[in-house]
């Protein structure tokens, strides 16, 4: 499987077996202040040159294109309009890399496909309910229930970046106040602090993981949750700090029978996690397209995730 992840600050893509291997990776920093086709251009040139370079190498057969990318997007990722690359507005992501690889692609929320990674092979293996969250660039989220992940209407389910957490605080780029994502991202903290969120101070660490902890009590609460785990270079640059500020957080705010000793804990997966997921987002979207064709077209041996 081809899994391409498209994030704020860089692009990604690898080659991940039908196990969940990463055998092969590339990236390419995303350029701040150019237009849509030239982000295009960059990713196209990556896909390919890794593409070329796997098959002539290694003598893999590439099915199909798994990518996950930040949001908003429509479903499958028809088009996307990421609101840390402001350039792509209702951009063709899926049409575009149909032509480019000439291969199925099928795609879903960078977050969603994180839930999809670490259910399968990480820090969620084995559980059936669990919230996954990126606190990066920005902040995102997937949820998995009764082993399902949730889509929701358009496909955007699990924005947790969106949970209030403090009323009347700064502007979010969705237009409301006091988003997690507008106070607890990497592109807030460098607002808030004037630094990048690679040289954080102690109380900024501390304010992350309150904040980031604040709202996954609030989805463990509504959704009958005990596990969080939580992935990307802002929660896993900033280590131990934010996590034992972020489960003395969840403590606080989970009192519920039900809710009283959800743990949040760091994705196992670590940098190879996106390209895992979206690996698995291609997995299961090329299952369920054989599937209706009554073709199973997996390997024997260990399977990615089905039904989520």
């Amino acid at each position: 499987m081809l899994a391409i992840d498209i994030g704020g600050t860089k692009f990604a893509a690898g080659i991940v077996s039908a196990k969940g291997e990463l055998l092969d990776r590339a990236r390419v920093e995303v350029e701040r202040d150019v237009g849509p086709e030239s982000h295009y251009t960059s990713l196209a040139n990556m896909v390919s040159e890794l593409t070329g370079r796997v098959e002539d190498g290694n003598g893999v057969r590439i099915r199909a294109v798994g990518v996950g990318a930040a949001g908003p997007a429509e479903r499958n990722l028809e088009s996307i309009s990421p609101v840390n690359i402001p350039a792509w507005r209702g951009f063709p992501l899926r049409r575009r890399l149909a032509d480019l690889t000439e291969l199925p692609v099928f795609g879903d929320l960078d977050a969603k496909a994180l839930a999809l990674a670490e259910g399968w092979r990480g820090a969620a293996q084995g559980h059936t309910n669990f919230l996954a969250m990126t606190v990066s660039t920005g902040v995102g989220g997937g949820i998995v229930l009764d082993d399902e992940l949730l889509d929701g209407a358009t496909g955007n389910a699990g924005h947790v970046g969106h949970v209030i957490v403090e009323p009347g605080g700064r502007r979010c780029g969705c237009g409301a106040r006091g988003c997690l994502e507008a106070e607890a991202s990497g592109l807030a903290i460098e607002a808030i602090t004037g630094r990048s969120p690679t040289e954080p101070t102690y109380e900024i660490m501390q304010r992350t993981g309150e904040l980031v902890g604040r709202a996954a009590a609030t989805v463990c609460n509504a959704l009958d949750l005990s596990l969080v785990v939580v992935g990307g270079s802002v929660a896993l640059g900033f280590a131990a700090t934010f996590f034992h500020s972020a489960q003395n957080s969840l403590d606080e705010y989970t009192r519920l029978p039900y809710s009283q000793g959800a743990r949040i804990t760091p994705t196992r997966l670590g940098d190879e996690g996106p390209l895992v997921g979206a690996g698995a987002v291609g997995w299961r979207g090329l299952r369920r397209s054989m599937k209706a064709r009554r073709v199973d077209p997996r390997p024997r041996g260990p399977q990615p995730p089905n039904e989520r």
